[in-house]
């Protein structure tokens, strides 16, 4: 038997798959998974049989446990069961986040809260970001931005208070329909010590914000209209998207406010 065997032979059976995960809690006796699994005890006898050719299971007294490689078939199988539930519910925000999907760790994608525009709720991501940032100012903000939005830049102002300190990435793109478009903020945020605006010159593929201990990622249709948002603030969330911000800041360069379109 190969690998690939083997897993056809565990995927091909839910019984099979729900007698590994009860022999995960524990040994047991045919009799007993049949019972807790639904199934038949020759069916069970039949997978335990399987298992033990495999060297997955092994018999002691009438009990059946899982060996070491049994336990490790089992992780790895619900790992990915597991990753496989997270990018279906994840999947518009990575079809539409560039090349993003490459670097999103296994162990955030189990973190990360999904929100996505649906046709009974096309503003959803919108609403879970303007509530994530809520109304307080906060201490530090730091942002990508690859739109130019009303919206956005009205929560921003909410949330900005005079110590706080605020980093943001733009594209030439952006800069310049800000600088045509909303130019009483951008000499706003020309005139605050504590702002800092960095363009890149090359076209940005996502939003980002990172404010107190709480990171957004967010993903884009071609004409700026937000698709899909994850979000978190737990250690492993915030690490990674202050890892996506400070590639992106360290390619950018600081505003030239004397020639902010060239």
């Amino acid at each position: 038997m190969n690998a690939r065997e083997d897993v056809a032979f565990l995927v091909g059976s839910q019984s099979r798959v729900s007698i590994l995960r009860a022999l995960a809690d524990g040994p047991h006796r045919p009799t007993e998974l049949a019972r807790c699994c639904g199934c038949a005890r020759e069916t069970a006898q039949r997978t335990l049989a399987g298992f033990r050719d495999r060297g997955w299971v092994q018999k002691s007294e009438g009990l059946y446990r899982l060996t070491p490689v049994g336990e490790l078939i089992f992780e790895q199988y619900d790992q990915l069961v597991d990753t496989v539930e997270c990018t279906d519910r994840m999947s518009e925000f990575l079809t539409n986040a560039g090349g993003l999907y490459n670097d999103v760790p296994t162990d955030v994608l189990q973190e990360l809260n999904v929100t996505t525009a649906a046709n009974n709720d096309p503003h959803a991501p919108i609403n879970r970001y303007l509530t994530i940032l809520g109304d307080e100012p906060v201490d530090r903000f730091r942002g990508i931005s690859p739109i130019v939005s009303r919206v956005f830049n009205e929560a921003a102002e909410q949330v900005i208070g005079p110590q706080t300190e605020m980093e943001l990435v733009i594209d030439r793109d952006v800069l310049e329909r800000s600088v045509s478009e909303y130019s009483d903020a951008f000499e706003l945020g020309r005139e605050l010590d504590q702002f800092s605006l960095y363009v890149v010159d090359d076209e940005l593929e996502y939003g980002l914000t990172l404010v107190d201990g709480h990171g957004v990622v967010m993903s884009h249709d071609e004409y700026g209209n937000v698709l899909a948002l994850v979000d978190g603030d737990t250690p492993e969330v915030v690490a990674w998207v202050e890892e996506l911000y400070e590639s992106r800041r360290a390619d950018a360069s600081p505003v030239d406010y004397d020639e902010p379109a060239t």
